[in-house]
């Protein structure tokens, strides 16, 4: 009970500041976007976010791992607004599960290369892995990143993949192989273009292409998800995407 006009003011400058903090804490909630992201793509994301940040003011939360791990944890309940996969797979079962708003959509595809940093004469034709001068390859876990299936699908196009199996160190995505072959572990990593063409890497070792018709294109997508809280400017970031901007982001790391 309120026994006082004194009591009742101090209600009521308690009740006004707890409706100005929850309000304050929403909104400066809802100007962080929170992305799941495959890892080929980080190093281009952290140009794009940038670019984007710079220009709505939106602050940028990625995550960045393997899809299929994403995926998982998207499922578990993770808080993420907008989920950037390395192929159509996964970002349209979570779509079909329920998890997001609209369809996924292509936004651009990842090429292979392969990748040294060791002082190896390498000439660019794929056969010289199964050369006794490579003895560990790295290539990204297949069951959850699309590169490293991508991979395993080339190898096997041209039929050395089980010549080549006992040499194999399966990463567990597209970052752990940049540490594998940077610390010299492999004398080779199958990676994306990408990573080789990002500044920080950019003349590091020797690297070289996949020939593109041994795999199917890697093509990434995106899908907006679900979530309690809603994120109004997922949408902003979703369209900034396609937008020229971002597009030539894209291009310079390789992307087509």
């Amino acid at each position: 009970m309120i026994k006082s006009l004194k009591d009742f003011i101090l209600i009521l400058i308690l009740v006004g500041f707890a409706h100005t903090f929850f309000s304050c804490n929403s909104n400066a909630d809802e100007n962080v976007l929170r992305i799941a992201a495959a890892s080929n793509l980080r190093y281009a994301l952290e140009e794009l976010n940038a670019e984007f940040e710079k220009e709505t003011n939106i602050k940028v939360e990625m995550s960045a791992a393997s899809s299929g791990k994403l995926t998982a944890q998207i499922q578990n309940g993770a808080p993420f607004d907008i989920f950037l996969s390395a192929n159509k797979k996964y970002a349209f079962y979570l779509y079909e599960n329920g998890f997001g708003i609209e369809e996924p959509k292509l936004f651009c595809s990842g090429l292979i290369v392969y990748w040294t940093n060791k002082d190896i004469h390498l000439t660019g034709d794929i056969r010289e892995i199964l050369t006794k001068k490579i003895r560990r390859i790295a290539i990204a876990n297949p069951q959850n990143a699309p590169f490293g299936q991508a991979t395993v699908e080339a190898l096997k196009s041209i039929s050395i993949y089980d010549s080549i199996k006992q040499k194999v160190i399966f990463a567990e995505n597209v970052s752990q192989i940049s540490q594998y072959v940077l610390n010299n572990n492999v004398d080779v990593g199958f990676t994306s273009k990408s990573v080789v063409l990002c500044p920080k890497l950019k003349g590091k070792g020797k690297w070289f292409d996949v020939d593109e018709s041994l795999y199917k294109p890697i093509e990434q997508f995106v899908l907006l998800l679900k979530s309690k809280r809603q994120n109004k400017n997922a949408q902003k970031y979703y369209d900034f995407l396609f937008g020229e901007n971002a597009q030539n982001i894209f291009k310079k790391y390789g992307y087509k």
